[in-house]
């Protein structure tokens, strides 16, 4: 029932959703410029993530263009959004996976995330090439029915929508200690929203493929889509450091100066020297700052500010460096990894592999192996 008056309220106001559309397209504009504009230092994981706004723009043009029949005039635009959406998750889990990793230097290993996208695109290549004729003609055969390239890369696309899906949500799940502190980066919560996005746009496909395959149910996508360019542009208008995890906006009104930054930074690295706080794996931002009688902010402001980095990751790289200390050290050979980065101060061995994967680029087994 629900369904049913959703087609037709659809049909009685195609036009204000044209509108909609029309609107997230000029926003995905918007944001793509603001964007390249950025400071942001993580510049790889800024790169996916234009990516994926550009996806969007043009996921968002072609939704308006095929809600509207407007295709039929630009019949040469037929299938650009094909091979882009099948880049999709891969540029969204390529940016999430480099927002966490420590380097900065694109793999060439990465080129395999987009096989399938080329693969799309050279098989398409025909109809590309095509007159206009030959390509209204499978326009009409797509309005009047489900086409065979509909049935094959829908079902291609919405498998790997939902691996790559899986391997976001396990990403976020490794890092899941770092989780609070991400949010206060203004730059990781548009990328969890494209998350959210990307998940309810995945469950919406394999509804409408499986069971309500039509114009329609497409038209879902594309309001989510618009609705998270309308969150995100509103973000960004309210908060000019959106985009770039900029935290000199953030601790603007705190009172610290440059100076007192680097002796909060001092006291903390020698207590850590002095004392080894970092290994106890229950040590807290709050509990240090008891321990150095300095406000928890501050410490946090400090760290940020003259690192760049988060508390989770300011300390998981000094557990890091121990934990290299005690694999290097050849009599501890026989101890566990699970040991050693119980010792290192983790928590878990989950927790150790992905720290140190994410500070070095290899894993603890691959490291220890060097100094056998």
């Amino acid at each position: 029932m629900f369904y049913r008056i959703l087609v037709i309220s659809m049909e009685i106001n195609s036009s204000y959703f044209s509108y909609l559309f029309a609107f997230g397209f000029g926003q995905s504009l918007l944001l793509t410029a603001a964007l390249l504009k950025s400071s942001q230092r993580r510049s790889i994981t800024r790169i996916f993530f234009l990516m994926v706004l550009i996806i969007m723009a043009v996921e968002i043009l072609y939704g308006l263009l095929y809600q509207t029949q407007s295709i039929f005039d630009f019949p040469h635009l037929l299938r650009i959004n094909t091979f882009l959406v099948m880049s999709f998750g891969p540029a969204l889990y390529l940016a999430l996976y480099y927002y966490y990793k420590s380097e900065i230097n694109f793999g060439r290993r990465d080129l395999l995330h987009f096989i399938p996208a080329l693969i799309t695109l050279l098989y398409f290549i025909p109809l590309f090439s095509a007159n206009s004729s030959t390509k209204i003609d499978y326009l009409n055969m797509m309005y009047e029915g489900v086409h065979t390239d509909s049935l094959i890369f829908g079902g291609a696309r919405r498998l790997q929508q939902g691996v790559y899906l899986f391997f976001v949500i396990r990403l976020l799940w490794i890092n899941k200690q770092d989780f609070q502190d991400n949010l206060k980066n203004n730059y990781f919560r548009p990328l969890l929203a494209m998350i959210l996005l990307f998940g309810f746009m995945w469950l919406g496909d394999i509804y409408r493929y499986f069971f309500r395959f039509d114009l329609y149910t497409g038209i879902i996508n594309t309001i989510l889509m618009s609705a998270v360019l309308v969150y995100l542009t509103i973000k960004f208008i309210s908060r000019e450091s959106f985009f770039d995890g900029n935290s000199d906006r953030k601790y603007a009104s705190s009172g610290l100066s440059k100076s007192q930054e680097k002796e909060i930074l001092t006291k903390v690295k020698q207590i850590f020297l002095d004392e080894s706080l970092f290994t106890d794996s229950s040590l807290s931002l709050q509990s240090l700052s008891t321990a150095l009688q300095i406000p928890a902010n501050y410490i946090s402001q400090s760290i940020n500010n003259q690192l760049g980095l988060s508390y989770s990751d300011f300390i998981g790289q000094w557990r890091v460096n121990k934990a290299k200390d005690l694999l290097q050290d050849q009599s501890n050979h026989r101890l566990t990894l699970e040991f050693i980065g119980k010792q290192a101060g983790f928590k878990s061995t989950s927790a150790f592999n992905a720290s140190f994967r994410k500070n070095t680029g290899t894993t603890p087994s691959q490291y220890r192996k060097q100094f056998e």
